[in-house]
């Protein structure tokens, strides 16, 4: 079951890509013509061919010779266009600022990035997104921690969640207020899900595969389960 992740820079892949028309198919040209910031069709050029790079890297082929859907409301889907590669391949991009990820497999896999940025009512939001046994498991959401360690625990459990929600599918908002999804510390040989920084953001990835032969150094592993029932 391989299983890839890259991170890196989107000003650096969006300058390292060669023009969109030579490698974008025309739905996703469609897309990007539609994208009025530049900031923001910055971010899916370059996620769109980290995307094709890694699928080079990890199955095969020129990035090239690598098509991927181009659905606004679904994670791409990843072809081989002499279709000498099995199918299916899972793609799951994301980006915050200049922070780029995107991890592929042949099963389900989702990334997910937030900047470490200040949140108002940041005690609301840590009692609406997560639950008892989070609470209880990770003592720096408590408000008598430190502020930064506080927001940097909230957003990894608010990125392993999105991460979770991109790998199996459903709704932000029923997932994070329903308490749909529970994330807990875990050995890294028992996670399904991982966490590190890079820069000033908080990065997560959810996957099928097991999630120790990314070889992450300060990753910290974390187990999601589906609750039964919410709060």
């Amino acid at each position: 079951m391989p299983l890839a992740l890259r991170t890196g820079s989107v000003i650096a892949f969006a300058a390292m890509a060669p023009p969109v028309s030579r490698w974008m198919s025309p739905e996703e040209l469609a897309r990007l013509a539609a994208m009025r910031a530049q900031a923001r069709a910055e971010q899916f050029a370059a996620g769109r061919w980290l995307a094709r790079r890694l699928l080079a890297v990890t199955f095969g082929g020129e990035a090239s010779d690598w098509a991927l859907s181009a659905a606004e409301d679904a994670p791409p889907i990843a072809t081989h266009t002499s279709g000498a590669v099995g199918l299916p391949l899972f793609v799951s991009i994301a980006h915050s600022g200049d922070c780029l990820a995107c991890a592929v497999s042949d099963t389900p896999v989702g990334v997910d990035i937030e900047q470490l940025q200040p949140r108002r009512h940041l005690d609301t939001l840590i009692e609406a997104t997560t639950t008892e046994a989070e609470r209880a498991a990770l003592p720096e959401l408590l408000p008598e921690s430190e502020d930064e360690a506080r927001l940097a625990t909230f957003f990894q459990l608010w990125t392993l969640k999105e991460a979770w929600i991109k790998c199996h599918g459903g709704n932000l908002f029923q997932t994070m207020m329903g308490h749909v999804v529970e994330a807990l510390p875990a050995p890294m040989s028992q996670a399904n899900g991982v966490t590190w920084r890079r820069d000033d953001a908080v990065l997560a990835l959810v996957a099928s595969a097991p999630v120790d032969a990314l070889g992450l150094p300060e990753a910290a592993g974390w187990r999601l389960r589906e609750r039964e029932s919410a709060d």
